[in-house]
């Protein structure tokens, strides 16, 4: 899929990827792997502030793109859901929103048009409530 979006930087620092913090990280890693199409490329333990850590990361979907990880503090319950917001483009929103709640997820609301941006967008929930903002682009 071509890349439409601008690119650029006004500082030497590139954003590079993005973590969500989880409760059942082999399970809700399994979701993003089934809807997303996710690749896994590491699984790190580790300690970070002083807690320790078990975290697994995906590939960027493209050259350049930033990665995804999921990460689950070992001493935690359960984590905190609405703390960020995944985005992820796509070729046919309505087959991802089939995927996703097949795989437990759910949609938050309706697909919707957005005319001013010409994309359809969703709301996508994993099993555990994390919100990823689906969009699907118009053609040429």
């Amino acid at each position: 899929m071509a890349d439409i979006r601008p690119s650029g930087a006004t500082r030497d620092a590139q954003y590079g990827f993005s973590k969500i913090f989880v409760h059942d990280l082999e399970g809700m890693a399994g979701f993003y792997e089934e809807v997303f199409g996710l690749v896994r490329f590491d699984r790190h333990q580790d300690v970070m502030l002083g807690r320790r850590i078990d975290e697994i990361t995906f590939q960027a979907t493209c050259p350049g793109g930033s990665s995804l990880t999921l990460i689950k503090y070992l001493d935690s319950t359960a984590p905190t859901v609405g703390e960020s917001v995944q985005g992820f483009i796509t070729t046919d929103i309505d087959a991802l929103a089939r995927r996703a709640e097949a795989a437990g997820g759910m949609l938050a609301e309706p697909i919707r048009r957005v005319e001013s941006h010409r994309l359809s967008c969703a709301f996508v929930l994993d099993p555990e409530g994390h919100v990823n903002e689906v969009v699907q682009l118009d053609a040429g």
